[in-house]
């Protein structure tokens, strides 16, 4: 498990070379950090704590609508901008940027990211 570890954090540390990503951060659905990196301190238990609620709302709200499963959720601040991505079913990636992250380049990195990390979690 130590090297899936290791290669799993390089990942998550080559991330934070895209111009905007401040951390990353590998959950599981009930909120347990996997594993992170992060440029600056950001409270990681905090944030994948939270992520178990926002996706019991946004499962809500989709289901209501017909929407099937979650692929990507946005949240878009004054100052930050966080994307959700489900890496199968049991494992999310979290990646926090700041006002200059490019939504486009992230979601092209993310098709490259998500499958690699699938691989290594399942």
């Amino acid at each position: 498990m130590a090297a899936v570890d290791l290669v799993m954090g390089k990942i998550l540390t080559d991330m934070l070379d895209i111009d905007g990503v401040v951390g990353t951060i590998v959950v599981d659905r009930d909120g347990l950090v996997i594993e992170s990196a992060m440029k600056k301190h950001l409270d990681r238990e905090a944030i994948a704590g939270v992520l178990h609620e926002l996706l019991a709302a946004v499962k809500l709200m989709g289901d209501q609508f017909g929407a099937g499963d979650l692929k990507e959720a946005i949240l878009e601040y004054r100052n930050a901008r966080t994307f959700v991505n489900p890496i199968g079913s049991d494992y999310y990636l979290i990646v926090i940027g700041d006002e200059g992250l490019n939504l486009g380049r992230m979601k092209l990195e993310l098709r490259k990211v998500i499958p690699k990390l699938e691989e290594m979690l399942y």
